[in-house]
């Protein structure tokens, strides 16, 4: 193994203060009497000693959210709303950790395949890729694709129906997975909703996506899939996220006032180093340290744009209490959650990311006390079938300049799936809205 390039210090220091950041989120699970305010002070040190590591428009949106959330913030403050600084520095701590935490598992990733592995053809071959992307990226997020996407651009860019595939496969288990960011951000704007009841609407239309995106593939248009070309995945490797979902629903059902931010964030590293010391003995030591050097000052612009977003969150709840803003709903039901699923779906598409859009409309909708699972599965929904018709998202852009799929042609194939999904979601709302109510 290459050894890595030396990090400058203050990238090291950053690193590890997202350990303390991991650590930190957990104890505030075990003593929510400690001030999550104090674990955002150190995020955003760490962020802003790994700040030359954004690029120009990563920095600009950075600010901009930053500025907004703050004035918002000195606004409410002004007209008697207490508690919003300590808001804006905590609101996505939990997010933040479980997000470094998840990184440790790309350790133990078993998807890799050796270099004189066959490739898989045909539409079963297909099949099989989406399942396996979707099943690993459930839990390793967006490492899943990475790992699928080299092996098979290794020889060729990516084709559009591999682009397709990988794309819509893995952004949809926004729908289900405790795992992605999107589960983070709909517990934390909708206090209150249940993991496992929101898993349980989720997978359903989750198998639904797949078989979409399957049957699209497969038919006439792209040739039947005849000669996709697939990834070999080993389906055996499938322990790992079944053990972390498991021990994730078991210690929340154990330990219920235990948040479910806060089991990932433990469960996650706890894994990953005993299978470790299993697998490496002596040397898993050195693969920690080596992931925390090198990999997580690569997570500074993916952690100030959700510390960003917290700030935002934060002022428009400021601004929502300064100037009495009212929503155009006098209730949160099966339409009206239709209603804010079109809009950030279609806002999605134009470019902006769904942990903002969340963040304002959290807060806006907090005054008519809706069903905190009706609005958290709002909120995945949006993130689920929005990011893969988004083309600032970090999948498709690194679609676009990683893998140099053809951009167009896939963003309009994906906004086609991304509408298909959005008609199927807005019925499950309604249906769950009927049966809840």
């Amino acid at each position: 193994m290459t050894e890595p390039v030396p990090q400058p210090l203050r990238y090291l220091v950053a690193a590890w203060l997202f350990v303390a950041v991991v650590a930190l989120v957990v104890f505030n699970g075990i003593v929510p009497q400690y001030p999550a305010w104090l674990t955002g002070v150190i995020a955003w040190v760490a962020c802003a000693l790994l700040w030359t590591r954004l690029t120009r428009t990563q920095v600009r949106i950075v600010l901009a959210l930053v500025a907004f959330g703050a004035a918002g913030v000195v606004w409410g403050m002004a007209s008697g709303k207490s508690g919003l600084v300590q808001r804006a520095l905590g609101q996505n701590i939990p997010l933040v950790g479980m997000l470094i935490a998840v990184s440790f598992l790309q350790l133990i990733s078993t998807t890799r395949s050796t270099e004189g592995e066959p490739a898989d053809i045909g539409r079963y071959a297909l099949l099989r890729t989406l399942v396996g992307v979707h099943l690993f990226g459930a839990v390793i997020n967006f490492s899943a694709v990475a790992i699928f996407a080299d092996r098979l651009a290794a020889r060729a860019r990516l084709t559009l129906e591999q682009a397709m595939g990988l794309s819509q496969s893995f952004i949809i288990g926004a729908l289900w997975s405790p795992f992605y960011g999107a589960m983070a951000v709909a517990l934390t704007a909708a206090p209150g909703a249940n993991i496992t009841r929101l898993m349980a609407m989720g997978i359903p239309i989750t198998v639904v996506a797949l078989l979409i995106t399957w049957l699209t593939l497969s038919s006439r248009r792209f040739g039947y899939a005849a000669n996709f070309i697939g990834y070999p995945v080993r389906f055996e490797a499938l322990w790992v996220p079944a053990v972390l979902a498991a021990g994730v629903l078991t210690v929340h059902e154990i330990w219920p006032a235990w948040s479910v931010l806060a089991v990932i964030a433990a469960l996650a590293p706890l894994v990953t180093t005993v299978t470790l010391l299993f697998r490496e003995g002596n040397r898993a030591a050195a693969s920690l340290r080596r992931l925390v050097n090198v990999r997580l000052p690569e997570m500074g612009s993916e952690m100030a744009l959700f510390l960003a977003a917290g700030v935002l969150s934060a002022g428009m709840a400021g601004m929502i209490a300064a100037l009495d803003l009212g929503v155009p709903f006098t209730h949160y039901g099966g339409t009206e959650a239709s209603m804010v699923l079109v809009v950030i779906t279609l806002l999605a598409w134009v470019g902006f990311h769904p942990v903002i859009l969340v963040s304002v409309a959290g807060p806006w909708l907090a005054p008519l006390d809706p069903d905190p699972n009706l609005l958290a599965m709002t909120f995945l929904m949006t993130w689920g079938i929005g990011l893969v018709g988004c083309p600032m998202s970090n999948t498709m852009l690194a679609m676009q300049g990683r893998y140099h799929a053809p951009f167009r042609e896939l963003l309009r194939n994906n906004r086609i799936f991304s509408f298909k999904m959005m008609v199927l979601s807005a019925v499950m709302l309604n249906i769950y809205a009927r049966v809840a109510g």
